[in-house]
């Protein structure tokens, strides 16, 4: 499958790989890429006008990512996602985020309180968002994401989100897909409040109970997102939830 790109403007400060990567990875996410399309090397290096080493490095990272599948003497390609992979990804996250819940108590009074008045911020914002507003899709899910890389801010150091962002991709296909007509705003607002209440209160052990139930809601979502697209799925995840389904008739 092969799919017309929009047009890209790259500058003079970022290296070329990031841009062409990170430009890539957000139409596979925002579903404009869907699983199977072709990822022409010699295509997009003529469609950004560059030589073929960033683009190659580009679709490498994202190969890392699970993002994209690179076949010898075939080419690359967007993947389809794999149901291991999201479990994989909620894991990490529970550990990475509920750690970083868990040192939130740990810290002084005033490190405690700038994080929390930013998180207070952030939700406000969340609150506020309508989905008839342009873009809600995107503007949600980016203060979705601030919410959690604060929340990781609590443990002191960067690497968590970072490292949390560069495997959860296929989760993020996920999200904006089941935006609205399945994952309700209101109702992660309201889950990102019970979680932050808690912190508030300094009960780290049901912040952890609910920050845990609140990232492997996936486990389920992803289920109607097959539903609805079965051909983005891996065919062995697609036919375990199909006799599942039967199993349950």
């Amino acid at each position: 499958m092969k799919i017309k790109l929009p047009r890209l403007k790259l500058n003079n400060t970022d290296a070329l790989s990031l841009q062409v990567y990170a430009y890539l990875r957000t139409l596979i996410i925002q579903n404009q890429l869907p699983p199977g399309t072709a990822l022409s090397e010699n295509e997009l290096s003529a469609h950004f006008d560059i030589s073929r080493q960033p683009v190659r490095e580009s679709l490498a990272r994202l190969s890392r990512e699970e993002l994209v599948e690179i076949i010898p003497q075939k080419g690359s390609f967007v993947k389809k996602i794999s149901v291991k992979n999201l479990k994989e990804v909620c894991f990490v996250r529970v550990a990475m985020e509920c750690s970083a819940v868990r040192d939130a108590m740990e810290l002084d009074e005033k490190s405690f309180n700038r994080i929390l008045t930013r998180l207070e911020k952030n939700l406000a914002q969340q609150k506020a968002l309508g989905p008839e507003r342009k873009n809600a899709h995107e503007r949600f899910l980016y203060l979705d994401d601030t919410f959690h890389a604060l929340l990781c801010s609590f443990s002191g150091t960067d690497l968590a989100w970072n490292l949390v962002q560069s495997i959860k991709g296929n989760l993020d296909r996920i999200r904006f897909f089941t935006f609205e007509h399945i994952s309700r705003v209101e109702h992660l607002c309201a889950e990102h409040s019970e979680i932050l209440n808690c912190i508030k209160e300094r009960d780290e052990e049901k912040a952890c109970c609910l920050l845990k139930a609140h990232l492997y809601t996936i486990s389920e979502t992803y289920k109607q997102a097959m539903e609805e697209q079965t051909s983005w799925f891996l065919d062995e995840d697609v036919a375990a939830w199909k006799k599942a389904r039967r199993k349950s008739a």
